[in-house]
């Protein structure tokens, strides 16, 4: 995204036509030659990389039942059906021992992602090499600065000894290419974030129920414009609270001017489906954003939305 403005159906536009590619998921979830609809891609901010408007987030396969063989089919299935971001952190079980016994074959086929949640200099170091050791790999693509949703915890990390240091240290050796932020539940902590820093992507809570409560993209969305940090919209189902809208929720998240909509999947399955959506997608129009908003409001409450209580 460069620094001029840039409107959402102009973002949109840029990624429209869907290209063709040989990637398709089987029964199985390995590659055959039908050719299929790639998933549409966008900039990444101004780090010069494009991923796909879909991605995995790994805390379903961290988390869920899935032994490393199973956990590691599932992110197959992905690469293999076209997915090129994954996003993951030490913090989600073992997701980065799933993802890395695919990485030690297939690295150079995705933009890799993942989180430092620790706040000290020390703390932070240790678990970044964890990561990479865990990942099979000696880089990241993007490092975060992981779930920053008060001042306090902002202060704690871009202080003297605090994580920040640790993740600038990672990239001046290689061990990261780029630094982004993650916040769940205040705005206006991870508006003043890319005050202090230029962190160059923001990952972010990005739905039609976190719409209606204290919503991101009414802070970022024009700051993005400005400073050229790259989007990545999370709980875009509302942690599956709206599953009676899943189709919808996904497109909503991926009409908005985000670079990427990650999504858990905890089964061959659950991607096929997504990947539908992604293939397909076509902008929602403001009425229809509209009309999922009112559909989802029952869910905009710090009950269901809980990383949005303070």
């Amino acid at each position: 995204m460069s620094s001029h403005k840039i409107s959402r159906r102009d973002f949109l536009n840029k990624t429209a036509g869907a290209a063709i590619n040989l990637a398709a998921l089987t029964d199985s979830g390995l590659r055959t030659t039908r050719a299929v609809k790639a998933i549409p891609k966008r900039p990444f901010g101004k780090t010069g990389l494009s991923i796909t408007i879909l991605g995995l987030g790994c805390v379903d396969i961290g988390y869920g039942p899935h032994s490393v063989a199973e956990g590691a089919k599932i992110v197959e299935a992905c690469i293999d059906a076209g997915i090129n971001y994954i996003d993951c952190a030490s913090s989600y079980g073992n997701a980065e021992v799933k993802v890395g016994e695919v990485m030690k074959a297939r690295r150079k086929e995705v933009v890799l992602t993942t989180k430092t949640l620790e706040r000290s200099n020390d703390d932070s170091w240790s678990e970044i090499n964890r990561s990479l050791e865990r990942l099979k790999t000696d880089y990241v693509d993007l490092l975060q600065i992981h779930s920053i949703n008060s001042v306090d915890q902002l202060d704690s990390v871009t202080m003297k000894n605090g994580a920040l240091e640790s993740v600038i240290r990672a990239k001046e050796q290689g061990m990261c290419h780029h630094i982004g932020i993650t916040g769940h539940t205040r705005p206006s902590v991870i508006k003043e974030a890319l005050n202090r820093f230029p962190f160059e992507t923001t990952l972010v809570p990005l739905s039609s129920a976190d719409k209606l409560v204290d919503d991101f993209g009414d802070v970022l969305f024009p700051l993005a414009q400005t400073k050229g940090f790259g989007i990545i919209a999370m709980k875009v189902l509302s942690a599956g609270r709206v599953t009676k809208h899943p189709a919808e929720s996904l497109r909503f998240a991926m009409t908005l001017p985000v670079s990427t909509a990650i999504v858990g999947m905890g089964t061959v399955d659950e991607v096929r489906q997504n990947v539908e959506t992604a293939t397909n997608f076509k902008p929602m129009t403001d009425a229809e954003m509209k009309a999922l908003v009112e559909r989802t409001r029952d869910f905009a409450t710090t009950s269901v939305l809980w990383w949005k209580r303070t």
